[in-house]
């Protein structure tokens, strides 16, 4: 009687692996519903070949998106379609391919079971941004599951060293059109960030501040040349078409230019640029922030050397309420020049400067202990959804630094929302949770720099998913 049931057991295990198999060969365990190049990114994380060390060249960077309603991948590749290389996960690939998580985490070493449900954000690396580029060509990815089945996804990436096609002459002060090509940069990835960051533009010609966080573009490039004109326009969304550019002589208000995510104008005084670009040259594109650019789209146009000039339509999906969504519901694809926004994009801002209180909890150190001295206190506003996990304030013009990360040597800062205190009582560290916006107060020990007249200091908001939001403040 055992027997029978021993030899029934056997034959349900054997009937059940069946099935799996028979299912999987007529659908995979998830999909690619999203892959780009995003080109804008500076990071080096791999090395030639099949070394996954850092060789000092920033990597070609790719966004995949996986959805499945549970699954395990076991490992990508990648394909350039027209050049016919290839870069793997695979252990002994020629061509090492680094993936990271959404919190940055390489995830290499946990292949072949790396889990998801419903849908995952990964990035992955290809050696060489600056080859890949000037290269181009037709890039497939393709997803493998631990159930062996496949999934695949296809993105262009247009090749920097070709230069473009004549265009209409024009004046070359004006980004209008353009003279035949004579120059070799190209434009090869742009998005709308959304407004945060920094408030460079007060809506004039001229550099400047209207405490209202500007809206950033991020731009890549890549060839040998100089950006001599910036215009960007929105239209749609039902607001009003509006303009910004570098040109000096003409109404619109400022595009601000700095190298990426940074704080320092690249602008003339008169609000004209001259920017070179050698091998590749990753910029950030800043207008100011009164208008509400949520539901609008774009259609970028930058002049070089000669009046050459590129353009490029910049589409992004309006802000709206997310739906709520059934387990089997596929997450919004994400192509070229689309990225799906937050309900509230993140934004950080002083609310009011540094003054003299009554007060005395920080000192010139790591320690909460008084020390005869009041302490400063500095308020900002801060924007966005998520978890605020470090704050930092890095004077600009000379030394000085307080921040909220224990052992970093720097001097305390004290953060307080509501009068009360929300560092750990131990180490000083915060875990802030903001929805929508929030205020708070930064207690810091003035250093002699505080008080002083043409101050420059880097307010820097670290999440907990990694991301980094700064505001270049002044008084």
């Amino acid at each position: 009687m055992n027997m029978k049931r021993e030899r029934a057991a056997i034959c349900l295990v054997v009937l059940g692996i069946f099935a799996l198999c028979a299912g999987t060969a007529f659908a995979a365990m998830g999909t690619v519903d999203g892959f780009s190049f995003t080109g804008i990114a500076n990071k080096d994380m791999a090395g030639a070949g099949n070394k996954a060390a850092p060789d000092g060249n920033p990597d070609a960077e790719f966004d995949v998106r996986i959805s499945g309603t549970a699954g395990a991948l076991s490992g990508f590749t990648l394909k350039n379609l027209t050049t016919k290389q290839e870069w793997s996960t695979a252990g002994g690939a020629q061509n090492v391919l680094v993936v990271t998580d959404n919190k940055g985490s390489v995830i290499n070493s946990s292949f072949p079971k790396v889990a998801f449900l419903l849908a995952a954000d990964y990035k992955v690396y290809a050696n060489d941004r600056a080859a890949i580029a000037a290269s181009g060509g037709e890039f497939e990815i393709t997803a493998r599951f631990v159930d062996g089945s496949t999934a695949a996804a296809r993105t262009t990436i247009a090749a920097a060293a070709a230069p473009s096609a004549s265009k209409p002459a024009v004046q070359p002060q004006t980004p209008t059109g353009a003279v035949p090509a004579g120059s070799g940069a190209k434009l090869i990835s742009s998005a709308y960030k959304g407004p945060g960051g920094y408030d460079l533009s007060d809506g004039t010609k001229k550099l400047g501040s209207n405490m209202n966080p500007d809206h950033r573009f991020d731009i890549s490039l890549a060839g040998d040349d100089s950006l001599t004109g910036v215009r960007i326009r929105a239209s749609g969304g039902g607001a009003p078409e509006k303009t910004w550019d570098t040109v000096a002589t003409t109404g619109n208000p400022l595009v601000v230019l700095t190298d990426l995510g940074k704080g320092t104008p690249l602008n003339g005084a008169d609000g004209s640029i001259s920017i070179p670009i050698t091998n590749l040259r990753d910029l950030s594109l800043w207008v100011d922030g009164s208008d509400d650019l949520s539901k609008q789209d774009f259609r970028l146009t930058l002049l070089f050397t000669g009046g050459r000039i590129e353009e490029t339509d910049i589409k992004q999906t309006a802000a709206a309420p997310t739906p709520a969504r059934s387990r089997d519901a596929r997450p919004t694809p994400i192509s070229d020049n689309r990225r799906v926004a937050r309900a509230v994009e993140r934004a950080v801002q002083m609310s009011a400067k540094p003054v003299q209180i009554k007060l005395d909890v920080v000192g010139k150190n790591r320690l909460k202990k008084a020390n005869g001295a009041r302490d400063f206190s500095l308020v900002i506003r801060v924007r966005g959804q998520g978890s605020i996990e470090a704050i930092s304030l890095a004077n600009q013009t000379g030394k000085g630094r307080w921040d909220t990360i224990p052992d970093s040597g720097a001097w305390l800062m004290l953060v307080r929302k509501n009068n009360s205190q929300v560092n750990d009582p131990k180490d000083f560290s915060v875990s802030i949770p903001i929805k929508g916006s929030d205020t708070l107060e930064l207690l810091i020990e003035d250093d002699g720099t505080l008080a002083k007249k043409d101050a420059r200091f880097l307010l820097t908001v670290t999440w907990d998913d990694g991301e980094i939001t700064e505001e270049l403040l002044t008084w």
